[in-house]
């Protein structure tokens, strides 16, 4: 131990920094240093010896919290070895194809950029500190020549593997799966040979961009994925999800799950006759919603006729309607389920909608009547049906046009009964399902948990963490590998969620990236050849309670 030690000489006392350690059984003096008289240390000015050499101490801010939490996951699911050990491809120099992919899917929870940005945010990175290798490799070259091994076959294989080794680690519940496919625009012109870059239905309204299809299927716990595709960005939904419930099937049996006791959640875009008559001939269990505009009937069944009742866990009140139809050549159990909270929101949002229609049709029409064109009548009725539109306002507003040509009068008003008839259809969802054993509770709130795989691509599309868009990718390898590479951090992400959850600190992934991100750490060299000292920045109580919970404090300082 160093202690310090106070001797008198000749009437004065000098002071000593000393270190002794057990030798031979003995307490032996290691080393002793020389430290002044006494009374000239107590008049010393300790902060003047500290800032003396300031200008000679390099310090670094480097970003810590969510990497390393990140990399701390990565490791526990040997995500490198399990890419590296389906891969044909063997490190020759620097990193291992694992390796590179691991750095790439962290960078896309901290701070996702472009792979030739890569080597600019590593340099700042605690990742840094994990690979000895010069940043300058981080490159869109480097990237785009591993992704040439990983083929869609490889991808599977890759992911199958993966799969199997986070089931069996974090013992994930499988009993319900979350189906749902997306797509995302890219401004990439693709190439003639490009299967995968085709103009479709793009779900944010830019079709006239390109766009690329994808899917994933997530675990209930945290959402972690467990399968995902990549398809073409003009095929359907429903055509892609006919051979769907096989593939999930096989997937399941792969990971040591019965299909038959799994329930698998999906919406309505998915539904075809051909998905249908697999999953009963596979008997997977399921629960989906229908379109409202498919059982237009039962949008009209009266409240009375409704059971109230509570959901589970949100404690939320809510109404169902039991009954049976006939669906693709089977009768099945259907739940009408009325949320009093959404309609009323919905009939404010149609009552607004409502009177902004009329409003802008009286304008319109306010100094135009009889004047040119608009002294036909004919033209005005044409007008007039162009600007209310299709159902339901068609068949709420009405439009009088009186009198002849050049001398016609407009009156604009709602037909009350048609709007209170039209309203009380809203906030009804439509779900069917096979899990007749199941309370409607159960149902209800099971399909509810979709929002899961929800927010998953969310948080997938969010600009800040893990953003598969914007993507400068043309050729199809490449663009797969983005998306798996998306994949692979959102599984990262989820999995650090489900591990803090497990262990009492739920959180949501908003939360979980705000607080590990402003985890900083200061690394203070004294000089060019000395080892680094690393020093916390202050945090605030719910990132240090992430960073006790996580133990990161071994990972900044080894």
């Amino acid at each position: 131990m160093v202690y310090l030690t106070r001797k008198k000489k000749h009437g004065k006392y000098y002071l000593y920094l000393e270190k002794s350690a057990w030798i031979n059984g003995r307490s032996r003096r290691v080393w002793q240093k020389y430290l002044g008289p006494e009374d000239r240390l107590q008049a010393l000015d300790f902060n003047g010896l500290l800032t003396k050499h300031v200008d000679i101490i390099d310090v670094q801010t480097i970003e810590f919290g969510i990497s390393a939490a990140l990399w701390q996951i990565a490791e526990e699911t040997n995500l490198a070895g399990i890419i590296d050990a389906n891969t044909a491809k063997e490190r020759e120099q620097n990193l291992s194809l694992g390796e590179y992919i691991t750095i790439a899917a962290i960078n896309r929870c901290v701070a996702p950029c472009s792979k030739s940005k890569l080597k600019r945010w590593y340099e700042k990175d605690w990742l840094s500190t994990r690979y000895d290798i010069d940043p300058k490799v981080l490159n869109a070259q480097t990237y785009w020549n591993h992704f040439q091994y990983l083929s869609k076959e490889v991808l599977g294989q890759i992911e199958l593997a993966l799969g199997q080794f986070v089931v069996d680690k974090y013992d994930l519940d499988l009993d319900s799966l979350f189906y749902d496919p997306t797509n995302f625009f890219t401004f990439s012109k693709g190439s003639e040979e490009s299967e995968l870059l085709q103009f479709g239905h793009s779900k944010e309204n830019r079709n006239g961009c390109r766009l690329v299809n994808y899917s994933l299927l997530c675990a209930r716990e945290s959402g972690v994925p467990l399968m995902h595709e990549t398809y073409a960005g003009n095929v359907q939904d429903a055509h892609e999800f006919k051979q769907v419930p096989q593939r999930i099937a096989d997937r399941l049996i792969a990971l040591g799950r019965d299909p038959k006791q799994i329930t698998l959640v999906f919406d309505k875009g998915n539904h075809s006759k051909d998905a249908f008559a697999a999953i009963d001939e596979i008997k997977l269990g399921f629960i989906a919603s229908r379109r409202n505009s498919t059982h237009k009937d039962l949008l009209h069944v009266p409240r009375d006729e409704f059971t109230k009742t509570i959901l589970p866990i949100t404690k939320k009140a809510v109404e169902y309607f039991k009954t049976t139809k006939k669906i693709f050549g089977k009768d099945r159990l259907l739940y009408v389920v009325l949320d009093p909270k959404k309609q009323k929101k919905r009939a404010v949002k149609f009552g607004e909608k409502l009177e902004k229609k009329v409003l802008e049709i009286k304008e319109y029409f306010k100094d135009r009547l009889n004047i040119k064109m608009w002294s036909k009548k004919e033209a005005v009725e044409k007008k007039l049906k162009s600007m209310v539109g299709k159902r339901p306002l068609a068949d709420v507003i009405i439009t009088e046009l009186q009198g002849t040509d050049e001398n016609m009068t407009l009156n604009v008003s709602i037909d009350e009964k048609a709007r209170k008839a039209h309203e009380a259809t809203l906030g009804r969802t439509i779900l069917c399902t096979n899990r007749e054993e199941w309370t409607p509770e159960a149902v209800i709130w099971g399909y509810r948990e979709q929002y899961i795989v929800e927010h998953a691509f969310r948080d997938m599309k969010s600009p800040t963490a893990i953003a598969v868009r914007p993507m400068y990718h043309h050729a199809d390898t490449s663009i797969r590998a983005h998306v798996f590479l998306c994949v692979i951090a959102l599984l990262l992400l989820s999995l650090l969620r489900l591990k803090l959850a497990r262990k009492s600190v739920p959180a949501s992934y908003d939360e979980l990236l705000y607080e590990l991100r402003s985890i900083h750490a200061l690394k203070i060299l004294a000089s060019p050849n000395a080892k680094p000292l690393w020093k916390l920045e202050k945090i605030t109580k719910t990132a240090s309670r992430f960073f006790r919970t996580l133990n990161l404090k071994r990972l900044l300082t080894n």
